[in-house]
C-alpha cells in the first residue's frame, strides 16, 4: 500500500476530526488548509482541505471567504488558474448556498 499523497494532490474533507483546539491531524505529506473565519472568528471548522507537500506553496494561495463551511483556494497552473471549492453545505439553511452566491457575484472573471 502506497501512502495516498502519491495518488492525490487535493483531498478535501468534510466533518474533519477536530481536538480541543479544533485542529485536524495530517501527515508531513499534506499541508493543512482550514476556513480563513477559524483565524478570524475563532468558527469550528466543517471543512478543511489538504494539500500535498509536493505542490510549491508558490503555486497556490488560499482566498478568503466569510463562512466556516468553505475553504477556497486557488492554483496558478500553466494555462491559467485553478479554483477549488470545498463546501459543506448545512441542510438546515441556506447560509452557505448565500454567501458562495455573493461570492461569485462579486469575483466574475473579466
Amino acid at each position: 500500500n502506497s501512502p495516498i499523497s502519491n495518488d492525490w494532490d487535493i483531498l478535501a474533507i468534510q466533518e474533519p476530526a477536530l481536538n480541543s483546539v479544533n485542529n485536524t491531524r495530517a501527515s508531513a505529506h499534506w499541508r493543512v488548509v482550514y476556513p480563513t473565519r477559524k483565524y478570524t472568528h475563532g468558527d469550528k471548522p466543517r471543512v478543511v482541505t489538504l494539500v500535498n507537500s509536493k505542490i510549491s506553496t508558490n503555486m497556490w494561495r488560499q482566498i478568503d471567504f466569510p463562512s466556516a463551511d468553505v475553504v477556497v483556494i486557488q492554483f496558478s497552473m500553466s494555462n491559467g488558474l485553478c479554483t477549488v471549492f470545498n463546501i459543506y453545505n448545512d441542510n438546515n439553511h441556506d447560509n452557505t448556498v448565500e454567501a458562495m452566491e455573493r461570492f461569485m457575484d462579486a469575483n466574475k472573471p473579466e
